[in-house]
């Protein structure tokens, strides 16, 4: 075997696999600063938490998947756990206020779609004017305050529940992951998906119905919203038009640094299970280093820069292979 061969084979499992060194390397770091870090409570509580985070993220990564932008997720998330609030507190039924956040959700994602392919408005615009929108929505819905009554006792169990210290929320955001792995990799629809991404021209000469596509990719988004408000709605037994909306940057850093996995240059599910791990064990460690609030807002920054930029480096490394 050649020396190049073996260097390429090296710098081929360095990518697949470097993010998983770089998750170890934070574990250990943060586990030698603190001893509370390396227990299973901990650990525990972090996935639990950022399990909102991760079906946010899924909604994302079908957006991206398209080459589109979604700056409303965080607002629709907010909307569906306001709503859900509010029929909550007029006596509806648990099944009834689940089925209306996801119900709303989708319904969100399917205006932003229809705006960006039926208008042919770019999707920064058309969904940057949905969501402030939502805002003022949600505002008006909420009254400006925090809702917590009758909250269901189902959503809460779900969203606090565990099993052997697995959260429920964790288990499901899980099979989620392996269903979206599953629809990405090995159907017809996530092909379309890559390759009205790669590039929407092509891909309508091939037969394939971008717009319809970018459609379903827009509602699948705005599902995914849905339910992660579920999830929030559950874990702090309230809502409010604050919350929620500023999870839209972890959520898109995640899925970038989808791209530094496994799939490198493509964005992928198990590369985003990853970056959620390392977005979460991240933060917490910084939190419980002690490190001044404003500590995790930078963390979040300077993780967002380098999930861009090495999202980037890898496609153009990716096409470069190709060709």
């Amino acid at each position: 075997m050649k020396e190049a061969d073996i260097r390429n084979g090296r710098n081929t499992i360095l990518e697949k696999y470097g993010m998983l060194g770089v998750l170890l390397i934070i574990i250990l770091i943060f586990g030698s600063l603190s001893d509370s870090f390396l227990t299973v409570q901990n650990f525990s509580n972090i996935f639990i938490s950022e399990s909102v985070v991760g079906c946010l993220a899924l909604g994302g990564l079908f957006i991206l998947v398209v080459d589109e932008f979604d700056l409303s997720l965080g607002y629709i998330l907010c909307f569906c756990m306001v709503l859900g609030a509010f029929l909550s507190g007029k006596g509806c039924p648990g099944a009834v206020v689940v089925s209306v956040m996801i119900a709303a959700g989708a319904a969100c994602g399917a205006l932003n779609g229809l705006i960006v392919t039926k208008l042919g408005i770019n999707s920064f615009i058309a969904t940057m004017s949905v969501g402030l929108s939502l805002a003022g929505i949600t505002q008006a819905l909420s009254g400006g305050g925090i809702l917590n009554t009758n909250i269901p006792q189902s959503i809460i169990h779900f969203a606090r529940g565990k099993v052997f210290y697995v959260g429920y929320s964790v288990i499901f955001l899980l099979v989620l992951c392996a269903a979206i792995h599953f629809v990405l990799d090995h159907t017809e629809f996530g092909r379309h998906l890559y390759a009205v991404g790669m590039s929407g021209r092509t891909a309508v000469f091939a037969g394939i119905k971008a717009k319809r596509v970018r459609l379903t990719a827009f509602t699948v988004a705005g599902l995914f919203c849905g339910i992660s408000s579920i999830v929030m709605l559950g874990q702090l037994g309230a809502a409010s038009s604050a919350y929620g909306t500023s999870l839209l940057l972890p959520a898109y850093s995640v899925v970038f640094l989808s791209k530094a996995s496994f799939h490198p240059g493509r964005l992928n599910v198990p590369g985003l299970v990853v970056g959620v791990a390392l977005c979460a064990l991240g933060q917490n460690g910084i939190e419980i280093a002690g490190a001044p609030v404003w500590g995790s807002y930078v963390f979040q920054g300077v993780l967002l820069i380098l999930s861009i930029w090495i999202s980037v480096l890898l496609t153009q490394r990716a096409g470069r292979k190709v060709k």
